[in-house]
């Protein structure tokens, strides 16, 4: 089953999200990543990690750490569990796989167009430094107390998911490069902080700007509820 898996579903030089279990987290801050399958054998993958030269080594990988590895196949999304193995170098990781193929049917997370308040930071090849400033900035945003005025927000037109979102930006930026974003929804509530990592790029009409589309890798779990909620009333809203 598990050599099905490898030779089938999961090739070499093919994408894969890695969804850590909560329950192997210990501040459950872990994220997602993404990775790229180098090889494998009967019951292991070794994936490359396409955050710069030593992000295995900046990432929170400890023994027994137990993942869902996704990625789509042949029209529908394949999934498998995997424990973290070892690290093979700065990289690179090997990870334990079990015979539990799944294929499933991948549901379109609401997407909607918008205005928000939108800061980002760029931080390229510092997997380690924009986990922890993440870290930092949703304690601050969660804490009971008084938050300071913040400034430096910009009306942006976006399109925003609970998973992701899309706006036009200045390059250089490239597939794997990850952003700190702060999003306002407006909503007098505290905004959002989401690591991202961007998934494409494609140049805008006027050639001044880059179109990136990104995921969320670091996000809390009640800034995508609010984020599902904010783009399934706003979604209504557009269709009445």
């Amino acid at each position: 089953m598990t050599r099905m898996i490898h030779q089938r579903y999961f090739k070499p030089g093919q994408k894969v999200l890695l969804r850590p279990n909560e329950t192997t987290t210990p501040n459950g801050y872990a994220g997602l990543l993404s990775g790229y399958i180098h090889s494998g054998g009967h019951d292991f993958f070794d994936l490359t990690l396409p955050y710069g030269p030593d992000s295995a080594i900046q990432y929170p990988f400890h023994t027994d750490m137990n993942f869902e590895i996704s990625s789509e196949s042949l029209g529908l999304g394949a999934r498998v569990s995997g424990t973290f193995d070892k690290i093979l170098s700065g990289d690179r990781i090997r990870m334990h796989i079990l015979p539990d193929l799944q294929m499933f049917q991948r549901r379109a997370k609401p997407r909607i167009d918008c205005r928000i308040g939108l800061r980002f930071t760029r931080g390229r090849g510092s997997l380690k430094a924009m986990r922890q400033t993440w870290e930092k900035n949703v304690e601050i945003l969660n804490s009971s107390k008084q938050l300071p005025a913040l400034k430096g927000f910009r009306d942006c037109n976006v399109n925003l998911s609970c998973g992701g979102i899309r706006f036009a930006l200045k390059p250089p930026a490239e597939p794997a490069d990850l952003c700190l974003l702060l999003l306002d929804l407006q909503d007098e509530a505290a905004p959002i902080c989401a690591l991202s990592e961007i998934i494409w790029t494609l140049p805008d009409r006027d050639g001044q700007a880059l179109l990136a589309g990104m995921q969320f890798l670091n996000l809390l779990e009640n800034d995508r509820k609010r984020l599902s909620n904010f783009t399934g009333k706003n979604g209504q809203n557009h269709r009445q």
